[in-house]
């Protein structure tokens, strides 16, 4: 099974790290509420792309555009 929705992968890979939304928003340097709503896709901007990457790289989760 192949799961491309990269709200489901965090949720995956926070559950299996024990990571919390405070801890991705501490590692963004913003609020638990605002790096959920990144991860939701709720955020869009170029800001909010940065910080996807860096939740993805934290969270060992690749992004492949055009796939």
């Amino acid at each position: 099974m192949v799961i491309e929705d990269f709200h489901e992968m965090v949720l995956i890979q926070m559950k299996r790290q024990d990571k919390t939304w405070k801890y991705l928003g501490e590692l963004i340097g913003t609020s638990p509420t605002y790096a959920k709503q990144i991860v939701e896709g709720v955020q869009k901007g170029p800001k909010a792309q940065e910080y996807k990457r860096k939740i993805a790289n934290d969270l060992q989760i690749a992004i492949v555009k055009g796939a």
